[in-house]
């Protein structure tokens, strides 16, 4: 199975349908209000054109995956899932300059507890990590939880499917992200990259004040998980190793008229 993102960079016309399902909500139908009374897709609303756009159906739920794309194959259903994160990012516009190292910015979690609880079930404390202690045993349970998480969300949904010889396809799924640059003359400036759902050892764990960090092999930043102060992981992977994507792009050709909800209510139901 063939698909945009999960398995291969989007053709033209798929990045033209992807613009126009985001620009659709440039009407007023957008979660989020820009400045100029127009409105953007709120991240909910983002899973949803993704989804249309690969044939899926989105989970709607705090699944590992925001939506899911199903296809029979060798006599079973295989499944591809993709969790999507979005990101203002104000260096997007530097893109084509420093395209060799710039990376892409995703929050994959915030679960305190859970986080917490593998770390101590493994005999991990907030004293230790207050002290410094045991970076990289630390490291390991954080991402030994997104995997486990990963897991339990991919045996749930397998359990909504009758019948046997079901699975994921663990080499397309993916995260996908999108960036997207503060507002600049009116637009704002997009980028679509995919990678994959497990996620690889850095070179070093280190921990430095409230912050659990994962470095690459050149001492740059790849993780961050902040332990004492609500345990968000963040990952940063470089842009020029991801699996598929976009270049740069916008929605400019892509304005439709701003409506009003009473404009649009007197439309649908009359005055």
């Amino acid at each position: 199975m063939s698909r945009a993102f999960l398995t291969r960079n989007p053709t033209a016309a798929e990045l033209m349908l992807l613009k126009k399902f985001l620009a659709s909500y440039r009407d007023g139908s957008g979660n989020l209000r820009e400045d100029d009374g127009s409105t953007r897709a709120e991240f909910r609303q983002i899973e949803r054109c993704f989804a249309e756009l690969l044939h899926g159906r989105t989970t709607e739920n705090k699944a590992f995956y925001d939506f899911v794309v199903q296809s029979n194959e060798g006599g079973g259903i295989a499944v591809r899932g993709a969790s999507i994160k979005t990101k203002e990012h104000a260096k997007l516009l530097a893109y084509t300059t420093q395209q060799a190292t710039m990376r892409s910015h995703m929050e994959l979690s915030n679960s305190n507890a859970k986080d917490w609880e593998l770390c101590a079930a493994r005999g991990l404390t907030h004293d230790m990590f207050r002290d410094l202690q045991h970076a990289a045993d630390f490291g390991q349970a954080i991402l030994d939880r997104q995997r486990i998480e990963r897991q339990a969300s991919e045996t749930a949904y397998l359990n909504t499917i009758a019948g046997h010889n079901k699975e994921f396809v663990q080499q397309d799924c993916v995260y996908i992200s999108l960036l997207y640059s503060p507002m600049t003359n009116g637009e704002r400036t997009y980028q679509v990259s995919s990678f994959h759902a497990a996620l690889p050892p850095p070179a070093t764990w280190t921990i430095e004040g409230r912050r659990l960090i994962g470095k690459d092999e050149n001492d740059q930043v790849v993780y961050e998980w902040y332990g004492l102060s609500g345990a968000q992981f963040k990952y940063y992977p470089k842009i020029a190793d991801r699996l598929h994507g976009t270049e740069l792009f916008t929605l400019a050709d892509y304005r439709p008229a701003i409506e009003s909800l009473r404009a649009k209510v007197s439309r649908m139901f009359g005055d």
